[in-house]
């Protein structure tokens, strides 16, 4: 509180979740054009999973089922679609879906009172529960219906975190290159987080304090060995960084709440996902760093509340 009138024109819940999915269509839209429809097909069958899982465990605890259709699902859906490898089978993406709803925000009771962000719920479980699938990709782009029946050449993913972790592990030089598509969805991530925060549907804090966490942590990792890791511009093109800066991290219900706490909390999680990229290991640590991030939030809220006298 500062002085009256104490007047607090929050948005409006529907508006404010659509928005941020409509954010991450242009993503969806690049990534399905340049490397197949399957991206279209994962993004579809999410979605009505997700939608659909809501709508049970509504009825279930015989709940309104109005809030099915706020959003809130279909951005978990859509966040989880683009954590997972193009190539996820039908049955990962809907065993993800399920547990992110069920475990990762039902379980608590419903929005607004999950601790932790659902869509990296139900990644990390995907990834702890089954590596190997999570971590293959496809020899080449993939159409719309292959969801039904998957190309039998999986191989390992041939990412530029993969190439430089498998690299620093041989002692052989860092791959150097610039990944275009890459840099085009991270821009369009950037653009949708300029155009929410304009709209106050997200807060800009977080997605600068992320970037600045990550860049500062990319820096050091470099600076202490080059020839082990990646320059800190490739390590924030590389990987989902852009996308828990502007779309995961700024999750109003599992972010810090003070402006304070949440310029702490962004340079914390961002940190976080680049000391686990390096250090862990998975190839990138954003899913992990964003629900350790989540579980020191009710630590950082009162450390960094106002003090009235």
């Amino acid at each position: 509180m500062s002085v009256a009138p104490y007047l607090h024109l929050t948005p409006a819940l529907r508006p404010l979740m659509w928005s941020v999915a409509a954010g991450l269509l242009p993503a969806l839209t690049l990534l399905g054009w340049q490397r197949g429809g399957r991206w279209w097909a994962n993004a579809l069958v999410a979605v009505l999973a997700a939608v659909g899982t809501e709508a049970l465990l509504l009825a279930l605890r015989r709940k309104s089922l109005r809030p099915a259709g706020d959003g809130s699902a279909v951005i978990t859906a859509l966040l989880l679609t683009l954590a997972l490898p193009q190539s996820a089978p039908l049955w990962l993406l809907l065993t993800g879906t399920a547990f992110a709803l069920i475990f990762g925000k039902q379980l608590y009771g419903g929005l607004g009172h999950n601790p932790f962000n659902p869509a990296m719920v139900g990644y990390a479980f995907c990834l702890l529960s089954w590596p190997a699938v999570v971590g293959a990709q496809p020899a080449e782009a993939l159409p719309f219906m292959s969801l039904f029946q998957p190309p039998p050449d999986m191989t390992t993913a041939a990412t530029l975190l993969d190439a430089s972790r498998s690299a620093r592990i041989a002692g052989a030089p860092l791959p150097q290159h610039w990944d275009g598509l890459a840099l085009a969805v991270n821009g369009s991530y950037l653009l949708s987080a300029g155009w929410l925060a304009a709209k106050r549907f997200l807060d800009g804090r977080i997605v600068l304090a992320f970037l600045l966490g990550a860049g500062l942590a990319a820096t050091l990792f470099h600076w202490h060995d080059p020839h082990a890791y990646l320059g800190p511009l490739l390590q924030l093109n590389a990987g989902a960084i852009v996308l828990g800066a502007c779309f995961i991290a700024t999750d109003p219900t599992t972010a810090a709440t003070t402006g304070p706490g949440r310029w702490l909390f962004g340079l914390l999680v961002g940190a976080l996902a680049i000391a686990i990229r390096n250090l862990g290991n998975y190839p990138d640590g954003v899913a992990f760093a964003v629900l350790l991030g989540n579980a020191l939030v009710p630590l950082i809220d009162p450390l960094t509340a106002p003090q009235y006298r």
